[in-house]
């Protein structure tokens, strides 16, 4: 299946060909959440919310093959409600330079303190052994701390650090764990909402964004300084940057604004040429909730280090748009400074099943924006997390919905022509 064009650095036109590398099982038994990860074999891996031998979810592995297509084989199959232990409704997964997974759980886990939602959560890894099985080891208990002071129920996957630290977001903190000879140390790096009226963002809506100079980047889909346009703030981009002495200070970089400006961001802030990208799922026009059906922005840093940072917004969706509309995931780059997203929703097809979508930069701040595929169901729908760039400039992603069983599908695009404009 041929997708749209993208407008190439080299001034021509790359067409994208669509591919489907796995369909899962019957609506509502899988679903696959959360961005895909490469090891250094050329491997995927992933994770279903639901479906496995328990019911509670699964780590995949997609294994590509000298033909063409790709095995799965299930990497972990975490347990059913009430009793598990070992975490269940998984939220993604990180990989180290060994091969080790890393992932959290937004249920399960040995803490009976939140058996009335399932479980509290867990942060896990998962060692693969010299037979081929993979050993699984809960790193972190949440509601552990007295008064469940290190949260509960984790909604997005950590981010891993040097020396195997783990960052990660839950509820209202964003935290780290320590490896150390004792085990895992859990630290609290920010707590947000903390000045009065959440200026400083409330609900932190994406996993952290590490850059090489160590500082943390994410976003909130509350809080913030709009003058009240949002009733509880249109949310903040913030940066989370290391002190002497292990403190660590945040800084709102953008508080976002209705009309126009995009409201409620989420999916995460990428760092790339000094600047700051995302979306926001609502806001930036017409249509849609809050105004409008979500926009892809940019936050960068005026010439002087005492300059404040300014937010330009680089495409607005429409409602029930050829576009696609309500963005989702962090944006990502490939080599070239081209920009990918996917949106859950719209796309010209009846079900609105969402898109896979491209931006070039122009030159002038201005972007191209292109529709690289359009979901219609029977190839999936409703993708919800970040793409996967690799070397060649294919793109990897997870379609929550839709495909061929039913149960979502990883996907490929490649880009497979140029031709000259």
């Amino acid at each position: 299946m041929i997708g749209c064009l993208l407008s190439s650095p080299a001034d021509s036109q790359v067409q994208y060909q669509y591919r489907i590398l796995w369909a899962f099982g019957a609506p509502g038994a899988n679903g696959p959440v959360g961005p895909l990860v490469f090891d250094g074999k050329g491997n995927l891996y992933g994770v279903t919310e639901g479906g496995g031998a328990n019911n509670g979810g699964t780590v995949f592995e997609l294994t590509p093959g000298a033909n063409g297509q790709w095995t799965e084989t299930i990497v972990y199959n975490f347990c059913s409600l009430p009793n598990c232990d070992d975490g269940a409704s998984p939220d993604g997964v990180v990989v180290d330079g060994d091969e080790n997974l890393y992932g959290t759980t937004a249920r399960g886990g040995p803490n009976g303190q939140c058996a009335d939602i399932g479980g509290c959560g867990t942060v896990f890894e998962l060692t693969p052994e010299a037979n081929g099985q993979w050993t699984e080891s809960i790193l972190w208990n949440f509601c552990s701390l007295p008064n469940c002071a290190d949260g509960n129920s984790p909604s997005y996957p950590p981010t891993l650090g040097p020396r195997s630290v783990l960052y990660g977001i839950i509820r209202e903190i964003a935290f780290q764990l320590t490896p150390g000879s004792n085990g895992w140390t859990f630290g609290t790096l920010y707590t947000f909402c903390y000045p009065a009226n959440c200026p400083d963002g409330s609900g932190p809506s994406s996993s952290l964004t590490l850059d090489a100079k160590g500082n943390l980047y994410g976003v909130t889909a509350g809080g913030g300084t709009d003058g009240g346009g949002c009733v509880t703030g249109c949310g903040v981009a913030y940066v989370l940057r290391p002190q002497p002495g292990g403190q660590w200070q945040e800084a709102v970089l953008h508080s976002f604004q209705p009309d126009g400006d995009g409201i409620a961001p989420g999916g995460g802030a990428t760092p790339h040429n000094h600047g700051l990208y995302g979306s926001t799922e609502a806001g930036g026009g017409t249509g849609c909730l809050g105004g409008g059906c979500g926009t892809v922005y940019q936050v960068t840093r005026g010439p002087s280090a005492t300059t404040s940072p300014r937010e330009q917004v680089l495409h607005s969706f429409a409602a029930n748009g050829d576009q696609g509309d309500l963005p989702a995931g962090a944006v990502e780059f490939d080599g070239h400074g081209n920009l990918f997203g996917v949106t859950i929703e719209g796309g010209g097809f009846s079900c609105g099943c969402g898109v896979v979508y491209g931006m070039k930069p122009q030159g002038d701040g201005k972007w191209a924006f292109q529709v690289l595929h359009a979901f219609d169901g029977t190839d999936g729908g409703a993708p919800n997390s970040a793409l996967t760039i690799d070397s060649q400039g294919n793109l990897y992603g997870a379609a929550g919905g839709g495909g061929p069983n039913g149960g979502g599908v990883i996907f490929e695009l490649s880009p497979t022509q140029s031709a000259s404009k």
